[in-house]
């Protein structure tokens, strides 16, 4: 072996590897979602035990700073590989950032918003929501979609607008085999209410399934 191949395995062992590239920031929002949730736990365990919460701000303020390290810590990290990066591919990360920073706002609010007695199913699933949550979460899903959608598919080469499509195609099929049969089971009183959060999942989970398959097979 010589040196100069010596030397690039090397770099290459020091190289960042593209997991830590995605999952390095979904691991600081969920970080930061759970120290919001901790803080909230905390404030209505103390209110409940008569005594003094830590105040409103106290939650928000370290879930920011937790995220803020995390950030400084992802850049330094990952900076050099950024700095290769081509301008599309670059804009294509930061839209899949730009949806993620929406999803965690939406998680951490969601957090914040439910009282700290709720279980994870009640406050994901069936527990009540404030009027100003609601709104919120609703314009930030909406406007938050229609922005990354159109930035996605302008940053995205041929494969991967194949990947996508096919993997609308399935979610959509996902969605329409099983919502009117479980309508028409309902309505002759064999079935519960249909669910449409359940077949939305459904769909999205079929959905990155095949996208996930045709993209990086």
């Amino acid at each position: 072996m010589t040196v100069t191949e010596a030397k690039t395995m090397a770099n290459d062992a020091k190289r960042p590897g593209a997991f830590g590239l995605i999952g390095w920031p979904v691991a600081i929002v969920m970080g930061s979602a759970m120290l919001l949730g901790g803080f909230a736990g905390y404030n209505q365990a103390a209110i409940d035990n008569g005594e003094g919460p830590l105040p409103v701000w106290a939650g928000p303020l370290a879930a920011l700073a937790f995220a803020a390290f995390g950030l400084a810590f992802y850049l330094r990290r990952y900076a050099p590989m950024w700095r290769q990066w081509s301008p599309r591919k670059r804009r294509y990360w930061l839209t899949l950032a730009f949806c993620g920073a929406i999803g965690g706002v939406v998680g951490g609010w969601l957090v914040i918003d439910q009282p700290g007695e709720r279980g994870l199913t009640e406050m994901l699933a069936s527990g009540a929501l404030s009027p100003g949550f609601a709104i919120g979460a609703a314009l930030l899903w909406t406007a938050g979609l229609a922005v990354g959608m159109i930035f996605y598919h302008r940053t995205i080469d041929d494969h991967e607008e194949r990947a996508w499509l096919w993997a609308g195609v399935a979610g959509w099929y996902a969605f329409i085999f099983p919502a009117p049969v479980w309508w028409v089971l309902h309505r002759a009183a064999l079935a519960p209410p249909a669910d449409v959060m359940l077949l939305f999942c459904l769909s999205l989970i079929v959905n990155a399934v095949v996208w996930m398959w045709l993209k990086f097979r």
